[in-house]
């Protein structure tokens, strides 16, 4: 078993008003996951977003070996999403969550630019859930990344949600400043990032609670990644991308 994995794809879920992490933190240590940049899920993602983002910088101080949180800001609350956003980050978050589905909008609006301009200015990079028709696809977060290209955007599982990413490395060939998070995504797809962009330029991700460590871990055995470019898949990659310091 993989140690000292660094999981760059969790979306810790919600029950009463509250960010459940028990459940994920027994199954990050079972697999040898010493650390996870997680996103709070639903409502929060949605709507209460500034009860999510105080909710996961209270688990971060709580456990800042183990986590990492990403900020959520949906773009349609316009400048309370902004002040939202600078309120997460300096609270101690490490980044933005997008979510254009549950969101409620195309990553090639207008309307989320905003957002990646506070993310420019505090040096933070942006997670983006993509997979999703018609709001989310790989060739949008490049046209964005395109737009914005100082900033680190990362691909939330290489298009994979639906089935559908195959333009994954299409899309981050036309943008050096994406990152590939490979959950979800088949292992015959990690495999050709790897070998069309680098190992330098993708993110090892469990995509729970979608998915689960047993799968993800499976799916890279045929890969047979060597011990270092496992390390900066599984690790360095990570830590360079989200400015973990562990």
């Amino acid at each position: 078993m993989q140690t000292n994995v660094i999981d760059s794809a969790v979306r810790l879920p919600t029950m009463n008003g509250k960010i459940e992490v028990d459940e994920w933190f027994t199954l990050a240590e079972r697999w040898g996951i010493v650390h996870t940049v997680a996103a709070p899920a639903n409502e929060f993602v949605a709507v209460y977003n500034d009860e999510g983002n105080a909710l996961m910088a209270d688990l971060v101080r709580q456990y800042p070996d183990r986590l990492s949180g990403l900020a959520v800001a949906n773009p349609w609350y316009g400048k309370k999403a902004v002040d939202s956003l600078k309120k997460a980050f300096e609270q101690g978050l490490c980044g933005l969550y997008l979510h254009p589905p549950r969101q409620g909008f195309h990553l090639t609006e207008a309307v989320v630019n905003p957002l990646i301009e506070v993310c420019l200015a505090h040096d933070k990079p942006i997670y983006s859930h993509t997979g999703t028709p018609i709001c989310s696809m790989p060739f949008q977060l490049a046209e964005l990344a395109r737009r914005f290209g100082e900033a680190t955007f990362v691909m939330g599982h290489m298009g994979w949600t639906d089935f559908c990413g195959y333009d994954a490395i299409p899309a981050a060939q036309q943008s050096p400043n994406i990152f590939l998070d490979t959950s979800i995504a088949c292992g015959s797809m990690v495999a050709g990032a790897i070998e069309k962009l680098g190992v330098g330029r993708v993110l090892f991700g469990t995509g729970y609670p979608r998915s689960r460590p047993a799968h993800e871990f499976e799916k890279l055995k045929p890969l047979n990644l060597s011990e270092e470019d496992f390390d900066k898949y599984a690790r360095e990659n990570a830590m360079r991308v989200w400015s973990i310091k562990i």
